[in-house]
């Protein structure tokens, strides 16, 4: 009995801790856009990642001379493909609304099974696919992306390409997190990012490339500290929860960052409407869809 209780428990903390996490991604939607306005996307990613890096250093002490090099390894390769996923999903929201940056991003969704079956030879199962296609369905209701054009908006393109790479994150993050302890491998990621982001605003300024200038007001500031909050506690939830959870079912629920950025956008004075409502619930059946078919499989 109390073996039992103790798997149902593992098996509904790390789901909370996904849900979580993308709850804390929804809100960060309209915090990029805002602190775009006085800065670049990739002077953000520098303030961004490297703050958060140091909470997760307060957070591990002294621990962090007892990182394993495996552990930085595994860091590395994560963060190559997380700065690359954050910076082109920052370039698009320069130029497009956050709930249809919030739409393509979420791409992801089904891409992500496609990819290990790609990747990985791993077919989705009927009841995996049926899930993350039913979630796929309730952000076309809720985005309206038939709005789109893709006529001289480079921002669509750029966001399209980073739903690809995100949903390579998800897979890899998925290979590396079990073997790894969850705040040391974050902080790997996070320090990694932050190294890139600042070796790419170098280069940037030595080659003239024409970047807005960063004005240090308080929006950057407070923006740049929130946004380093939700990456540091994030990456650790991550960290942890895909230890547990696969990442093609992982992909269906970080559906919900959709809804949570329609519904944030939607208090901040944009529309959502009834397609929007649902498309919310459809997204949330998906979600319930894969959970019930793995609970009937045990």
């Amino acid at each position: 009995m109390i073996k039992r209780l103790q798997e149902q428990h593992d098996g509904i903390l790390p789901v909370l801790a996904l849900f979580l996490a993308t709850f804390f991604w929804g809100s960060s939607f309209l915090t990029i856009s805002a602190t775009l306005e006085y800065t670049n996307p990739l002077t953000l990613m520098m303030m961004r990642f490297s703050i958060g890096a140091i909470f997760v250093g307060l957070m591990l002490g002294r621990g962090i001379t007892r990182i394993p090099t495996s552990t930085w390894r595994a860091g590395a390769i994560c963060g190559i493909v997380i700065y690359a996923a954050y910076s082109t999903n920052a370039i698009g929201l320069m130029t497009i609304e956050s709930s249809m940056s919030g739409f393509l991003t979420a791409l992801y969704v089904p891409l992500t099974p496609l990819l290990l079956w790609v990747v990985y030879g791993r077919t989705p199962s009927i009841g995996a696919f049926a899930g993350a296609m039913l979630a796929f369905v309730g952000l076309i209701f809720l985005a309206n992306p038939f709005t789109l054009t893709f006529a001289n908006n480079t921002g669509e393109w750029v966001t399209i390409l980073s739903a690809f790479i995100s949903a390579g994150e998800i897979i890899i993050v998925g290979k590396y997190a079990p073997g790894t302890q969850a705040r040391q491998l974050a902080f790997t990621q996070l320090v990694s990012v932050a190294v890139i982001a600042t070796i790419g605003v170098g280069l940037a300024s030595l080659t003239d490339l024409p970047l807005k200038e960063t004005t240090l007001n308080t929006t950057v500031l407070t923006g740049a500290v929130w946004l380093a909050v939700i990456v540091a506690f994030v990456q650790v939830l991550l960290s942890w929860a895909q230890r547990y959870v696969p990442a093609g079912r992982a992909a269906v629920i970080f559906a919900m960052e959709s809804v949570f950025a329609a519904i944030l956008g939607w208090f901040a004075g944009e529309n959502l409407g009834l397609t929007g409502l649902i498309g919310g619930i459809l997204i949330v059946s998906g979600i319930l869809l894969g959970e019930l078919r793995l609970t009937k499989k045990k």
